[in-house]
């Protein structure tokens, strides 16, 4: 009797974020820290320290920048 071969699996149907570097973020993230503040109009979720993944889209483009311990995300 042949052995019964793994079980493939599905193909996965998650939506994928595409992650990219974003000058426009980036700069956001210096106004931030330079103004010792969170917050920025460019920033769809700006944050001190590391922002929180579930506050994160799972699908489409995010611009992330950081400067020092602040972040901008742009999506």
């Amino acid at each position: 009797m042949a052995p019964t071969p793994p079980p493939t699996a599905e193909p996965s149907t998650a939506p994928t974020t595409t992650w990219y570097t974003s000058a426009a973020a980036r700069a956001a993230a210096q106004r931030m820290a330079a103004a010792g503040t969170v917050g920025d109009p460019a920033c769809t979720l700006s944050a001190h320290g590391n922002p929180d993944p579930a506050l994160i889209p799972h699908t489409g483009r995010i611009g992330i920048g950081t400067y020092g311990t602040y972040w901008c995300l742009i999506w």
